[in-house]
């Protein structure tokens, strides 16, 4: 044979010349490639999964669809053979809203209050019609980086990590793209609570409905989103408790005692169940809606805040100063009171309904109904 440079004779399969060592074979593919109709498998070495999956056509009626990107060659075929032999067109190329209905008609009917994620999905508007193979972290990363707590960011994060996750499930992606969205750092909130005059205040003005509701909250340390689903079956007035709370184990279905020293606060829930049937709740308005109207807008009135309206609404208050009052303060108010009274943390913690609440106590401190209803006799005005 003659060598492919030098052009002089070496001996026959020679892999190298001789003489000017010029390679005289090349490696054949390691592959073959694939037949027409059944996809294409491409490398793009920029990215750390190289081999990216495309279905053909032919497969599903509506344009080439993107599979996802893997390490392997293998794991590319795999992928896409698994898509050409099943078929799942309509859920290939579902987009994220579709994503979301069906994962909410599924996680909705186990959680009590929906109105939290609702509200999270709502802020991701611009990337419903983005189709799910197409969404990274990316897509998620600027509305937690627009979220204005690291509470709400932490929601935003989580919902974008479930619904990746239910997609992930159904072998629609192959990646939790949500895994990788940060939460900025934010600067730690000032806890503001109601002072001892705000509320000696406040008990001057019990014939407004609206404060008597911020009372409650204060004594009882109820979340704004555990009063507004309280119906007349929750409260025993006889037995001097309520049964309540949302959010997490610790918190659900707890019991919180009426203070006795205050009896006002019973007789505040006593008025309210009058005049509710039996199965609706006490206040049967949105989250948002009883937030300013029974909170915000009273606490202006008496110029514990400095509120304003809305321009062009004329209903809903704002407040330019993070650090003012919110619903969540009178849990800090109540958790201060209670704690200023000599309650046992413990308890505390108990009636309060804490996600942390200790798995010491919570396995070896056995608390009957009358202990806490005790606790809460402490509470004075």
């Amino acid at each position: 044979m003659l060598c492919k440079k030098c052009k002089k004779r070496i001996p026959d399969g020679s892999v190298f010349c001789n003489f000017c060592g010029k390679k005289q074979s090349t490696t054949k593919s390691k592959h073959r490639k694939r037949a027409h109709g059944t996809g294409t498998i491409r490398k793009d070495t920029r990215y750390k999964s190289p081999y990216i999956a495309i279905a053909p056509a032919s497969s599903h009626g509506a344009g080439r669809v993107y599979i996802g990107s893997y390490p392997d060659l293998k794991s590319a075929q795999e992928a896409l053979d698994d898509f050409i032999k099943h078929g799942r067109p309509e859920l290939y190329g579902a987009t994220l809203e579709d994503i979301y209905k069906m994962w909410s008609d599924i996680h909705y009917k186990r959680i009590k209050n929906p109105a939290v994620w609702i509200s999270m999905w709502k802020r991701m508007a611009p990337i419903h019609s983005v189709r799910m193979t197409d969404i990274r972290a990316a897509h998620f990363q600027p509305f937690v980086n627009e979220a204005t707590s690291k509470s709400s960011a932490a929601k935003l994060k989580s919902l974008a990590l479930m619904l990746c996750r239910f997609a992930l499930e159904n072998d629609i992606v192959d990646k939790n793209y949500a895994e990788f969205v940060r939460i900025p750092k934010f600067d730690k909130t000032k806890k503001v609570i109601f002072t001892k005059d705000q509320i000696n205040k406040l008990w001057q003005h019990t014939d407004d409905e609206r404060i008597q509701i911020i009372l409650s909250m204060i004594y009882m340390g109820f979340r704004l989103g555990e009063i507004i689903t309280l119906t007349p079956e929750n409260i025993h007035l006889e037995e001097g408790y309520v049964i309540g709370g949302i959010k997490t184990e610790a918190g659900t279905d707890r019991i919180i005692p009426f203070p006795a020293s205050i009896p006002e606060i019973r007789d505040f829930f006593r008025q309210w169940i009058s005049k509710t049937p039996n199965g609706s709740p006490l206040f049967p308005v949105a989250e948002g809606k009883f937030r300013h109207q029974y909170f915000y807008q009273p606490l202006s009135e008496l110029g514990m805040i400095n509120g304003r309206v809305k321009p062009g609404t004329g209903k809903i208050w704002i407040f330019p100063d993070k650090n003012h009052l919110t619903p969540h303060s009178t849990r800090h108010t109540f958790a201060s009171l209670s704690a200023s009274a000599g309650m046992r943390p413990e308890n505390l913690q108990k009636i309060i309904g804490h996600a942390d609440y200790a798995t010491t106590a919570d396995i070896y401190i056995h608390k009957d109904i009358s202990e806490l209803i005790g606790e809460m006799s402490k509470l004075r005005k």
